[in-house]
């Protein structure tokens, strides 16, 4: 279904049309600018590959209208003001090949995703790019703008019209882009486009892009900011029951790793030495199957190093053992582990053969300085051509993150985590940075050039995370590190925010967040409830009420009269309040 974000502004007429075509939202105004184009989606929205980018601190009623469509999305961190280029952050024109903006004032998760996804970046000097341009489809635009006529003729059809001839009140005049919308088959205007002088070549230029052209005669031609369309298609498997799911692991230790990164010691983490022989691994899943119930979801999971950087032939014997399982009906899926660099058409092919079903890589950080301090061993880059490369052969992504490594701090973990929102992973896993024993970094960390999260740190990076990948609806598999008998603190850990319910710890911290900030906004009926009910979905109720009851005892000291309940038509991940007043002389 197409999301269509427009003005609150617009005419009643285009809104009831562009109702007929989706789902409408309306975009208030919002304080922080002029208040003449404050109401502009084009102030606070981008879309980008897909994915619906609106500014943290957009009128709360766009994320309300989000929420209830059930809409996923990424949020931008940027200072906005009304002074220009104070307001122009999410106004570039994005293709799927190309980023027009003015680049020094662009949004920087739009930017960096746009030049490490290989986007050719086409600088423009007049910052309401979007606004004075209508784009017609991936590859063809109309613009008054000269500057913008010359930096993108030699690389997209554009048509070069006469400026003005568009209302905006309080100016001059306004732009073209910003009184236009483009849907699958229509370029959509809002107001007598007749009226312009380049009618003809406008109506011309869109039929020749295989377009139609709708336009209102009963109005003029307005600018309103533009008409923003977010073509989005619901996950078929959002809404299905879950089955149960089980995974064999098998471990392949250190073998195919290429280098040490300074956290990992990765024969103490398996325990392993050694690369398990085809008879342990048949062994394993025979185990695993013998106890299994009939219907089980049952995935092979080659876990613990590089998987496509050992040896070929091993790969092959692995995995012809574990096609042998998929084929026979004993298990149903088959999922590897590697890193960004051990990817290649070669490799693909390989595990395509083969039918593997799901490559997650050991991304860790997607900035550069976390990953050059870790020790990686590989770019930016590398992660964004192996994603590439993963989704174009068609396997299910997943990607693992680290918090907490060196030269990491908050702001790059919440970075980092939105642009592998962007990359849209089936799934993701986030792991605290823990110091092991015979690793560089406990080494850096004896030397006083390391210094590991607090649990509380680490609980709260991984919550921030955690709610980019909640709006985005990506699941997180996996927060936090298995306890085994290695894996302990005092044993193999060392140092670092070790917590055997440290998943529990993070989804605690979010739903106090979460409660906390809506009795905030009902502060008056909290004030004079003589009782306040949070309820919840009942898989969240031990969350909610926190670890060992923290959330409750927090939540009681400002309001002692509240009580936490679950109730099934509570949506998972949610809560909703409820306020109620007891009339004493009744």
């Amino acid at each position: 279904m197409n999301i269509i974000f427009v003005s609150e502004l617009a005419e009643q007429a285009l809104i009831d049309y562009l109702k007929s075509k989706g789902s409408v939202v309306l975009v208030p105004k919002d304080e922080r600018f002029d208040d003449r184009i404050s109401s502009h989606p084009d102030l606070v929205l981008a879309i980008i590959d897909d994915t619906l980018v609106i500014d943290a601190k957009a009128h709360k009623t766009i994320f309300e209208q989000l929420d209830q469509l059930g809409v996923p999305y990424v949020t931008g961190n940027c200072t906005l003001a009304a002074a220009y280029p104070m307001d122009i952050a999410y106004n570039a024109v994005i293709t799927k090949d190309y980023y027009i903006h003015r680049l020094d004032c662009s949004n920087n998760l739009l930017l960096l995703h746009s030049k490490y996804t290989k986007k050719q970046l086409l600088p423009v000097k007049q910052g309401y790019t979007k606004c004075s341009t209508v784009l017609v489809d991936q590859d063809a635009i109309i613009t008054s703008d000269p500057g913008i006529y010359q930096a993108t003729k030699d690389y997209m059809k554009v048509l070069l019209i006469e400026a003005g001839h568009v209302s905006l009140e309080g100016f001059d005049f306004g732009f073209l882009g910003g009184a236009s919308g483009s849907l699958e088959e229509e370029v959509i205007f809002h107001g007598d486009l007749k009226r312009h002088p380049d009618f003809a070549k406008i109506k011309a230029f869109i039929e020749s892009c295989h377009k139609k052209l709708v336009y209102f005669q009963e109005f003029p031609l307005t600018d309103i900011g533009s008409i923003l369309v977010f073509p989005y298609q619901q996950d078929p498997l959002m809404n299905e029951k879950d089955h149960k799911h089980v995974n064999i692991p098998i471990f392949i230790s250190h073998e195919g790793c290429p280098n040490d990164c300074v956290f990992c010691n990765q024969r103490k983490i398996t325990a392993k030495a050694q690369a398990m022989t085809l008879q342990e691994v048949s062994g394993q899943i025979e185990t695993y199957c013998s106890t299994l119930e009939e219907g089980t979801f049952v995935e092979l999971a080659f876990f613990g190093g590089s998987f496509t950087g050992i040896d070929a032939r091993l790969q092959k014997d692995y995995l012809s053992l574990a096609y042998e399982y998929k084929k026979a009906g004993r298990i149903q899926a088959i999922r590897l582990s590697t890193r960004p660099d051990y990817i290649n058409e070669e490799i693909l092919k390989r595990l395509k053969r083969y039918e593997v079903d799901t490559i997650e890589l050991g991304v860790q950080s997607l900035q550069e300085e976390v990953l050059m301090a870790s020790n990686r061993g590989h770019l930016l880059a590398d992660v964004y051509e192996a994603v590439a490369l993963i989704k174009a052969y068609g396997f299910r992504l997943g990607i693992q993150l680290m918090v907490g490594l060196p030269q990491d701090n908050k702001e790059r973990s919440l970075l980092s985590a939105k642009l592998t929102a962007l990359l849209k992973p089936d799934f993701v896993r986030i792991y605290p940075t823990l110091v092991i024993k015979e690793t560089e970094l406990l080494n850096l960390c004896q030397q006083g050039k390391y210094q590991p999260l607090s649990l509380d740190m680490a609980v709260d990076w991984t919550k921030e995370m955690y709610k980019v990948f909640l709006t985005a609806q990506i699941p997180v598999i996996r927060m936090g590190l298995q306890p085994t008998d290695l894996i302990a603190e005092g044993k193999e850990v060392l140092y670092g925010p070790f917590h055997p319910a440290f998943r529990q710890l993070v989804e605690s911290a979010y739903f106090l967040e979460l409660m906390k900030d809506k009795l905030s906004l009902q502060k008056e009926n909290a004030a004079a409830a003589s009782s306040i009910r949070i309820l919840c979905h009942p898989k969240d109720l031990s969350q909610v009420v926190g670890h060992k009851r923290r959330n409750i005892i927090e939540l009681k000291k400002e309001y002692p009269n509240i009580r936490i309940a679950a109730q099934e038509e509570i949506s998972p991940m949610t809560i909703a309040c409820f306020f109620e007043t007891f009339n004493n002389n009744s």
